[in-house]
């Protein structure tokens, strides 16, 4: 019975405006789905979430350096003189 609630990837895309998405939004969440797939509206709900929201991760290869301000030699702060 649940089957009945379940489309392929060409009618989702078709029935866009029920997610109130662009089709193409949804044929971009669902790129890696085969054509004869049935999705549930749950399933294409979080795919297209994800695919418009993804996630923002740093790369793990590029450590980050601290910035260190560079302090002038030459200027003396010595006050106790005078």
């Amino acid at each position: 019975m649940t089957d009945l609630n379940k489309r392929n990837k060409q009618e989702w895309i078709e029935s866009a405006t029920i997610l109130r998405a662009e089709p193409f939004e949804i044929a971009g969440a669902l790129f890696d789905c085969k054509a004869d797939d049935l999705l549930s509206r749950a399933e294409v709900a979080q795919r297209l979430d994800a695919y418009l929201r993804p996630t923002k991760e740093a790369p793990a290869a590029v450590p980050v350096k601290p910035q260190v301000k560079k302090v002038k030699e030459d200027a003396q702060n010595d006050n106790s003189a005078g």
